[in-house]
């Protein structure tokens, strides 16, 4: 059985490059959108938040978690739970919960590493 020490560090590391991965991934995606020729309509509020919610908290709760693990972590999957609530059509979409997937982790370490 491994160690309680040697399984923090791989739930560190994983957290750290799949969140690595999520940010880039969505920075571009982001970039992509922001850079397209379309026509600038208006847009509901819950349309706003949830833009703001994601990618805007999935990226900045893991670019903070980098330094605060647990902060991190709880701003990632906190945006996503309301993303959740905001629009409900979104919540059986796999894909788009799996951003999530970092945050929890780091939550993990957090949890895990003060015992």
């Amino acid at each position: 059985m491994l160690s309680k020490k040697r399984t923090l560090k791989i739930i560190l590391w994983s957290a750290r490059i799949l969140g690595a991965l999520v940010i880039i991934f969505l920075l571009m995606m982001t970039i992509g959108e922001l850079f397209t020729d379309s026509n600038i309509t208006a847009i509901s509020t819950s349309d706003a938040i949830a833009l703001l919610l994601f990618p805007g908290t999935i990226i900045l709760g893991l670019l903070l978690a980098f330094k605060w693990k647990g902060l991190g972590g709880l701003i990632t999957v906190g945006g996503m739970i309301c993303l959740h609530i905001i629009r409900p059509d979104l919540a059986s979409s796999v894909l788009i919960s799996a951003f999530a997937i970092p945050g929890l982790l780091y939550i993990i370490y957090s949890v895990w590493s003060k015992n």
